[in-house]
């Protein structure tokens, strides 16, 4: 392995982390919901916006790397092709563009929810009162809030991996 591997490897395997720690917190708490009465439905969102997340990175890494170039790819050897394999690639190509397209409407959707629900309530939420009504449990708004800011880092991740698949940085010379 080379470490262009290890380092794309790394990058996906921390973007991935991501929304699945953002659904396992919104799943955690998502029936206490006198946890946090300033913002009950923060878990809801995080637990789903979580899973459009992990299924919209997914299938961004994977969209990606089918159309990375040729020749910044590993060879591998193969079968002769059939002769309707370019169309046919071609439109399951076009097939998981738009699907991933939509996981990822999906996945900004639910991601601007939950900063309009933490970012609207910043200044208002009490973390020591519990008899308050602007109380929220400290675990559940710092992990809505730090949370928001990891996934602005996994789109960064995706960014920096879709450069060096695309660009051939640091690919294998032939």
């Amino acid at each position: 392995m080379s470490w262009r591997q290890i380092f794309i490897g790394f990058l996906i395997f921390a973007t991935l982390a991501i929304p699945i720690v953002q659904l396992s917190f919104g799943f955690h708490y998502i029936g206490k919901t006198t946890g946090c009465p300033i913002m009950n439905d923060i878990m809801l969102l995080m637990a789903i916006g979580g899973v459009f997340e992990v299924i919209f990175f997914a299938a961004s890494f994977g969209f990606v790397y089918a159309i990375t170039p040729a020749k910044y790819k590993k060879k591998k050897e193969k079968a002769t092709p059939k002769p309707n394999t370019q169309e046919s690639n071609r439109a399951s190509m076009v097939l998981v563009g738009c699907i991933t397209g939509i996981l990822g409407a999906c996945a900004v959707i639910f991601f601007v929810l939950i900063q309009l629900r933490v970012y609207g309530n910043f200044n208002k939420v009490d973390v020591t009162n519990s008899s308050s009504s602007n109380y929220c449990l400290f675990t559940i708004f710092s992990s809505a809030f730090g949370l928001m800011i990891a996934t602005y880092v996994a789109f960064i991740f995706l960014i920096i991996v879709s450069i060096i698949l695309l660009c051939g940085i640091c690919a294998p010379v032939k």
